[in-house]
């Protein structure tokens, strides 16, 4: 993934860039060598990298997922955060899609459909916003789903975030959601087990404290670094699982698909 550092001369803010959603729609391997990439590159390189493999357990743990290579399938997961709601509401069930949000959700849906892909699976969280961009995004695709709706995937504080921004571990622990989140990344994503006998698609839909977390967890990065990465709403990250375990991220945060003037975050 290219990380791109731009300066905006009224911010300083660094901006994640994610792939060329072209690319979305092309097979999956594992990463190669570039062809231009010499044999001498490659012996130079060797024995640095045996002696980072003899500590490859604090870089990358492949067994993060507890789960043996069982065959050769992928799975591919569409990240969704949801689309703009009125986060000033009295009530969770009032935190519905604003105007503006569903409007995303229908760009969102768009850009899923024209892939091309067969999806398996629909997940949404319990939350209403969630639900609700789940609907959209149906209702664009071609052949509709089934949603399902999955409750552990609510919003929540995964853990406290370095550096710090005014929410605490206390802060964290009086809401008690890090067991409800871990249990949901442990359910929804790990390699292709024995059962599975093709690639699987999955669209899931839910909340941008979550999935910042997860795209830490999974990538193995540190777990308090979530808050660093912004998601636009109704924007698209796509995970993909390797059936021996390894992760690869092909964007992060897409919202390339929608006008300039509907993106928020």
């Amino acid at each position: 993934m290219t990380f791109i550092n731009k300066r905006n001369k009224h911010q300083n803010v660094c901006h994640l860039c994610a792939f060329n959603t072209t690319l979305f729609s092309k097979p999956i391997d594992k990463p190669k060598f570039r062809p231009d990439q010499s044999k001498f590159e490659y012996e130079k390189n060797q024995f640095l990298f045996e002696d980072i493999n003899t500590s490859q357990s604090s870089i990358w743990n492949s067994s993060w997922d507890g789960l043996k290579s069982e065959n050769k399938w992928l799975r591919h997961f569409y990240l969704i955060r949801h689309g703009q709601y009125f986060d000033n509401a009295r009530t969770l069930d009032e935190m519905k899609l604003t105007l503006l949000g569903k409007e995303q959700l229908e760009y969102t849906g768009k850009r899923l459909n024209q892939m091309n892909i067969k999806f398996d699976r629909l997940i949404h969280s319990g939350m209403v916003r969630a639900f609700e961009s789940a609907v959209i995004i149906n209702q664009q695709l071609n052949s509709q789903l089934e949603l399902i709706e999955d409750k552990s995937l609510s919003e929540g504080l995964p853990v406290a975030p370095i550096p710090y921004v005014g929410i605490s571990q206390r802060d964290v622990d009086a809401f008690g959601d890090k067991v409800r989140i871990d249990a949901a990344f442990a359910k929804h994503f790990h390699r292709a087990e024995k059962t599975q006998n093709k690639d699987t698609h999955d669209i899931i839909v839910f909340h941008a404290n979550i999935l910042r977390y997860f795209i830490c967890k999974i990538m193995q990065f540190p777990i308090q670094a979530w808050l660093r990465i912004t998601l636009n709403h109704g924007s698209i990250t796509q995970v993909i699982i390797l059936s021996d375990g390894s992760v690869l991220i092909k964007g992060i945060g897409d919202s390339g698909f929608m006008p300039a003037n509907k993106v928020t975050f």
